[in-house]
């Protein structure tokens, strides 16, 4: 099952495009993780149907869902809160504590978001907008990716990290440790999404954050040094006049969705390697995800 979230509310979606169940109408969903949801400003428990608070002044951006019923949000200001737990809403101090945090800002001068997170096999890994990459670990946090490449979205898969920046796409597979930079195949260098998929590395470039040309890509996760190679066929165009953007791409095994601004949903069922439209003039999507 494939969950979109959507300009009105989020689906749930059969592999076939059948649409199984639709809730929160009326609000924009733009992203999804397990039983988590960031719809309408608020974070949502999918299961209980109910809004779980943040502290007061914090709005959430991204969400990554966690065992025992509990999620890490990402928030403005660029925070981590855990939420789901007994106590409910928990800061993260020791994120909150990095001593570059000072000199976190936006290109035009606003305060940085926490944009993605992802929880990889050496720990949870934080995407600053604009502050650079960040894993947990005993010691505290390291930075990872630094600020200047602009990073957009983290995804991992087991030590496979993977960074859709400004400056092209970052494979690690030592879970952040080293890592190969490349921007080589792709029309230009602006990446917004990325996504690890049943032995190859997807992300999105576009020329930019007011882009009239983006297109999905695709390298084998094996060879970090070959050029990416653009998707597209009869069934989802090699060219769009806009951004695909972070969330809008996701993979699972060799499944492989994206969604699009405009209301139309792809499916690949080779990682990548051929397409069909799943769905069209839905409510413009903001994020896709493969439910378990």
């Amino acid at each position: 099952m494939l969950l979109v979230g959507t300009a009105d509310g989020l689906l749930d979606l059969a592999l076939d495009g059948e649409v199984i169940r639709r809730t929160m109408p009326g609000a924009d969903v733009v992203a999804v993780s397990g039983d988590f949801a960031v719809a309408g400003g608020w974070v949502m428990a999918l299961e209980q149907g109910a809004a779980l608070p943040l502290p007061e002044g914090l709005a959430p951006r991204c969400v990554a869902g966690l065992a025992g019923g509990r999620a890490l949000v990402g928030t403005t200001g660029a925070h981590l809160v855990e939420v789901g737990g007994p106590d409910g809403a928990r800061p993260d101090a020791s994120f909150d504590a990095v001593p570059t945090r000072s000199t976190w800002s936006t290109p035009w001068g606003g305060p940085p978001d926490t944009r993605s997170v992802a929880i990889g096999s050496r720990g949870v890994l934080a995407g600053v907008h604009v502050g650079g990459v960040w894993r947990s670990g005993p010691d505290g946090w390291v930075e990872v990716v630094p600020a200047e490449s602009d990073n957009h979205q983290v995804v991992v898969d087991g030590d496979t990290v993977a960074v859709a920046a400004a400056v092209g796409v970052g494979q690690s597979d030592d879970g952040g440790d080293t890592w190969h930079w490349s921007h080589e195949g792709l029309h230009a260098s602006y990446c917004r999404a990325a996504a690890i998929a049943d032995g190859w590395l997807l992300a999105t470039a576009s020329t930019g954050p007011g882009s009239e040309e983006g297109a999905v890509y695709r390298r084998p996760l094996a060879d970090p040094q070959a050029p990416f190679a653009r998707c597209g066929d009869g069934g989802m165009p090699a060219a769009f006049p806009y951004n695909i953007n972070t969330f809008a791409l996701a993979a699972a095994g060799s499944l492989v969705a994206v969604g699009t601004p405009d209301g139309a949903l792809f499916l690949s069922e080779d990682s990548g390697g051929t397409w069909r439209r799943l769905a069209e003039a839905l409510p413009g999507i903001h994020c896709v995800e493969f439910a378990a």
